[in-house]
């Protein structure tokens, strides 16, 4: 996976915020595993993944349905603290 950046956190933020909670976790789970897969694809063949982007979290989510950007929203901010804790637990692997 490419470098993790501040808008790479908002895009995939806004995108698991339309996902049932339930299915949070595990669908951020998968979606770091089709970002990687992206990444090696991107390094093995020289071009973007057609369907999951360029290995980064941001072009992954750019390909997604996303939700407004709103800041004080609660849907917002719990999925972007579902992103971030599913980050944490994917580099403590």
């Amino acid at each position: 996976m490419r470098p993790v950046l501040d808008g790479d956190l908002i895009a995939l933020a806004r995108v698991a915020m339309l996902w049932p909670h339930a299915q949070i976790r595990a669908r951020l789970t998968d979606a770091i595993a089709e970002v990687e897969a992206a990444d090696a694809h991107r390094e093995k063949v020289g071009k973007s993944h057609p369907d999951w982007g360029n290995g980064s979290l941001m072009s992954w989510a750019l390909g997604q349905p996303m939700g407004p950007r709103n800041a004080g929203q609660h849907d917002y901010l719990e999925a972007l603290s579902a992103v971030c804790g599913a980050l944490i637990d994917y580099q403590a692997r």
